[in-house]
């Protein structure tokens, strides 16, 4: 018994030691790694709300739709999601790909070149009969056909080839007048004649109406003969009829020539002349190409079809085309423009609705542009705007750009820019020259700016004298812009100039602030069309300027500085909007009175 107890005794004390040896380790392994884990969630927090603060929120169906805190899209209400920063190009119109990411998307470009454009008209049509070359055999005295040699549609004849022999009784009656006057002849050779003259007006020859002189006897039947060579179209009679004068026996079509006639839609007959070059190709010979022009034209549109048809002819000598066989032409037609036209491929245009466009190779990647289309050229197409000459275009691997662009929330064939009207997106079109002269604009604008918040209007007159110099620098007549930049640039620099000399006529603040906002909206929507150079121009408003209707703004800060109100209000406003793609840490500043 004793030695049971120590047994038990000395096993407790055992287990007991393991057991804290157990605990001990334990605390050692795991109790720093805890409070490690415990800093680094620590350090995690501090980035996740590091990253938090630097966030931007978009909206994935309106990526120009960009806010420091997340909510809902204004536009469509959708939750706004983080906007992808590692990297990506601060506009909205840019994807970027560098030469690897090119070369294995296997995106190609080309380059867009002005040349002599020819627009290729495909045509639908079919082989005809020459409708000048089907002959009818008529019959030119009644009868019964006895015999017919020509028994179906299709067999070819040749000239002077009996086609039928026929029962004429009137021609007997007319062979006897004959006989009987050659009896008289000497005493009435006027008889003679006239029955002679009866036998030619029912076709008979004067070979025949002498063999009938010389031998004294009625000839019964007599000899239809074929007129031309040719095949016949259509066969109206059969053996046993009886046919009058006058009838068509056949109609025989002579196909050494044809007509190859087309179907031309409305839209074509501009670019389609009588004399114009057709190629064509028929069904049966796909690998034959044949060769004529155009020699008429049909005056009248089918109704129905609305269509028009024109025709070209050809020689058919060996009978190699027969009528009905189809044919596909094409004409290569002239524009007749008084200058080269930009040409791109049709592989380079991706269309949505109305809208057209194209990716534009730019340094760092693709720009997507709107283009304007002029006519189809086949497989290319004549471009009015939005592509300069010597520019490339993406033309093979452009839904693999278009789709980049959708995954990076960039603009693209689905996820159009929201362009305001009179605003439109020009940035491209504008020159060196001219960006040159609209950053010194926008100097001495902001310097006028200033002075208005300081609330002098003398020295605000001057500063908009200083402005009006280097807006007289821009006029359009002075300007090499490009394209459709002009037509925009000339509106609003009309509407620049008018307010700004209500602005430098005037030393009454008040009258200077009223001019300032009709301004502003001029020269901020010149600047997000043509661009505003590197600087990050912030759009600023007050929604209590000019009796609370609202103003807008430029400042190169985001801190408001009011120039409408000066130091009554100085810090009224908030920040709406920045001139390029690069958000501002902080959008709105408040309402400070």
């Amino acid at each position: 018994m004793k030695n049971i107890l120590e047994y038990i005794s000395n096993n407790w004390q055992q287990k007991l030691i393991i057991l804290l040896v157990g605990l001990l380790l334990g605390w050692l392994i795991f109790g720093g790694k805890t409070e490690s884990n415990h800093s680094h969630e620590g350090h995690q927090h501090e980035h996740e709300a590091s990253a938090a603060e630097s966030t931007t929120w978009t909206c994935s169906m309106h990526p120009q739709i960009q806010q420091p805190n997340e909510g809902d899209c204004p536009i469509c209400g959708m939750d706004l999601i983080p906007m992808d920063n590692s990297g990506g190009s601060s506009s909205p119109a840019l994807i970027e790909m560098n030469a690897d990411a090119i070369k294995l998307a296997n995106v190609q470009t080309t380059r867009v070149e002005s040349g002599q454009s020819n627009k290729e008209i495909l045509l639908n049509g079919k082989v005809s009969i020459d409708e000048r070359r089907i002959s009818s055999q008529a019959i030119h005295f009644d009868g019964r056909i006895e015999k017919l040699f020509v028994n179906f549609e299709g067999e070819k004849v040749n000239k002077g080839q009996t086609l039928a022999t026929v029962y004429a009784p009137k021609l007997i009656s007319a062979q006897e007048e004959l006989l009987q006057a050659l009896k008289t002849n000497d005493s009435y050779p006027e008889l003679t004649k006239a029955a002679e003259q009866k036998l030619k007006f029912w076709k008979l020859t004067a070979k025949e109406i002498e063999q009938i002189k010389n031998s004294g006897k009625i000839q019964e039947y007599f000899e239809i003969k074929a007129d031309v060579s040719g095949y016949v179209i259509k066969r109206n009679i059969a053996k046993g009829t009886y046919a009058k004068a006058g009838s068509i026996l056949f109609e025989i079509a002579d196909l050494s020539k044809v007509w190859i006639v087309f179907d031309a839609y409305e839209k074509d007959l501009p670019f389609i002349h009588k004399g114009d070059e057709i190629e064509f190709s028929i069904s049966a010979f796909p690998s034959k190409n044949f060769h004529s022009t155009i020699s008429y034209i049909n005056p009248v549109i089918d109704t129905k079809k609305r269509i028009v048809q024109i025709r070209a002819e050809i020689n058919n000598f060996d009978h190699l085309l027969k009528p009905e066989m189809f044919a596909n032409g094409i004409i290569y037609a002239d524009m007749k423009h008084e200058k080269s036209e930009l040409i791109i491929p049709k592989s380079a245009v991706m269309w949505t609705g109305k809208r057209s466009i194209a990716y534009v190779k730019v340094d760092g990647g693709f720009e997507m542009r709107d283009v304007e289309l002029g006519e189809s050229l086949g497989e290319s197409y004549i471009i009015k705007e939005g592509i300069e000459e010597g520019e490339e275009v993406v033309s093979k691997g452009t839904f693999t750009v278009d789709a980049a662009a959708q995954l990076n929330n960039k603009y693209s064939m689905m996820n159009r820019p929201a362009s305001k009207p009179g605003a439109p997106m020009l940035q491209h079109y504008a020159t060196k020259a001219f960006n040159s002269k609209l950053k010194d604009l926008l100097k001495s604008y902001l310097a006028m700016k200033d002075i208005m918040v300081e609330t002098n209007a003398k020295e605000s007159n001057q500063a908009a004298k200083t402005v009006m110099k280097a807006l007289m620098q821009m006029k359009p007549s002075n300007l090499d812009l490009k394209r459709k930049a002009m037509k925009f640039w000339k509106e609003k620099y009309e509407l620049l100039q008018d307010h700004l000399s209500e602005i430098t006529s005037s030393e009454d603040m008040e009258l200077q602030r009223k001019a300032f906002k009709p301004f502003n909206e001029a020269l901020i929507a010149s600047l997000k069309s043509l661009g505003t150079g590197d600087e990050n121009i912030y759009i600023q408003y007050c929604p209590m300027a000019d009796n609370d209707t609202g103003a807008y703004w430029l400042s190169l800060e985001e801190k408001i500085m009011n120039p409408y109100f000066g130091d009554i209000m100085l810090h009224c406003g908030e920040v709406t909007d920045s001139l390029i793609k690069k958000e501002p840490k902080s959008m709105h500043q408040g309402h400070q009175h």
